[in-house]
């Protein structure tokens, strides 16, 4: 059972007294009648106090979006929609093989008939994607309808080419404030990457309309052999750009990657984000970073990243039905700790991202996330064009990669299970360990690699500064 912000996007996962006291904030409950104990007091208080419920008069009564919806489907957070597959660029490492458009485009009404599946599927939010998706001209009235489904829009990605100040303005009309995700791939190198010249300024201009506009901005930068000597020069732009966030990444070898002589080593990447998280540090952490699997540290802007941690939430490892309370009111509390690097056990969940947010290709095909896409087994994924959202979600071969643990995984890796490594690397990424093996239940060898190498001991250790 999950209590979400629909202003802000912020979650709580309720056990079920959170739950009963929740729910009974209807504005027709008597909390003085003999069903309501200290411990139920003590808790209504709490949401008092954190702005979630508020005292009303008798009678009154909450709106229908407020009310508690089941879904029949384990829970769903969010899901990452790739709009189209059409581009205006011909970037060197598009996994969706963009300009080609080999994913197509479906018509508005087939767009409208999956966010009424989300809807059903109690889906929190949504982040857009493609391709480009400011290339589809009905695109705002996709964002328009989400709004009227209360779906919140967390996220676009996006090249910026095409954005505009009405676009800005009408998404705010909307309703939304999302984190916009730019790609930029270097000072100097980033037309070669993206194969167009005379793209990068109208980036940065781009870049600093959506800044002016209020927007938060995660800048995202993919690395190889070129663009490695201006990352230096990039970082510094970052900073006067004022973003957020900056994800630097070495492509996956898929798509339009696929073959490249100019992919980077894993130690080649790591002499050079060392020199650059140390300067991150000493500049006072200005923003949040990740350079690869190497280094993370900041927090980057609520609406990129998942739900916040509170003291209503479950126990772990249960995976109630995806029912959600939602409250109109702002003051959900976030946690003031940046969370250190998980600890893996047999027992633990492959993957915790493709569990409640997976990946909607344009052609409707749902994958666990983008690392899947262009992948052997792409094929063998659902269609929601064919099959419902919820169905799917509950019963599918993507549902059985989502629920791979840890221990899965031995029988096929028996080196790992005595591993003095294991809580560190827990044998990685599946779409990378499918990407680089051909095998989704072999080890991930670019994971296992960064942890026998040692390579994260090379960079500043992020809980000493905290502590």
């Amino acid at each position: 059972m999950t209590l979400v912000n629909g202003t802000n996007g912020d979650q709580r996962v309720l056990k079920n007294l959170g739950f009963y006291v929740a729910e009974s904030c209807d504005g027709q409950t008597d909390f003085d009648s003999f069903a309501f104990l200290p411990k139920h007091h003590g808790l209504l208080d709490l949401l008092i106090a954190q702005g979630i419920a508020e005292e009303c008069q008798e009678g009154d009564s909450i709106e229908p979006w407020q009310r508690y919806r089941k879904a029949d489907n384990p829970r769903l957070t969010g899901i990452h929609w790739c709009v189209t597959g059409r581009c205006n660029l011909s970037c060197r490492h598009c996994y969706m093989e963009a300009p080609t458009g080999r994913y197509g485009q479906l018509p508005f009404d087939a767009m409208a008939g999956l966010v009424e599946q989300f809807e059903r599927a109690n889906v929190l939010e949504v982040s857009l994607t493609g391709g480009e998706p400011f290339l589809r001209r009905d695109l705002l009235d996709i964002i328009q309808l989400l709004a009227q489904k209360k779906i919140r829009l967390s996220q676009i990605f996006s090249n910026a080419l095409l954005i505009t100040d009405r676009h800005l303005e009408d998404i705010r009309r909307i309703g939304f404030r999302p984190a916009f995700q730019i790609s930029f791939d270097g000072v100097g190198t980033h037309d070669q990457m993206r194969g167009v010249t005379g793209t990068e300024p109208r980036v940065m201009d781009a870049i600093r309309r959506i800044r002016a506009a209020s927007f938060p901005v995660v800048v995202a930068t993919a690395i190889d052999k070129f663009s490695l000597a201006g990352l230096t020069d990039t970082y510094e732009l970052m900073k006067r750009l004022d973003v957020q966030a900056w994800r630097v990444s070495a492509p996956q070898a898929t798509g339009n990657w696929r073959g490249t002589t100019s992919a980077l080593r894993l130690d080649e990447q790591a002499k050079a984000f060392v020199p650059l998280a140390e300067r991150w540090i000493r500049d006072g952490q200005l923003f949040a970073i990740q350079l690869c699997g190497f280094f993370h540290g900041g927090r980057p802007p609520r609406s990129g990243i998942g739900p916040a941690i509170n003291p209503l939430r479950q126990e772990p490892g249960v995976d109630r039905a995806s029912g959600q309370l939602r409250a109109g009111a702002t003051g959900l509390k976030r946690p003031g700790k940046i969370p250190d690097a998980p600890k893996y056990s047999p027992d633990s969940y492959d993957c915790g991202a493709c569990r409640e947010q997976p990946n909607v290709l344009p052609d409707g095909t749902l994958v666990p996330c983008p690392g899947y896409v262009d992948s052997i087994l792409q094929e063998r994924m659902p269609n929601l064009l064919r099959e419902d959202l919820s169905q799917v979600w509950t019963r599918s071969f993507l549902r059985q990669i989502a629920d791979m643990k840890k221990k899965d995984l031995f029988a096929r890796n028996p080196e790992c299970v005595a591993c003095e490594l294991f809580k560190e690397c827990g044998m990685g990424c599946r779409a990378s360990a499918l990407t680089e093996t051909g095998d989704l239940m072999a080890k991930d060898p670019l994971a296992c690699e960064v942890c026998r190498m040692d390579y994260k001991k090379q960079f500043p250790d992020l809980r000493t500064l905290r502590n």
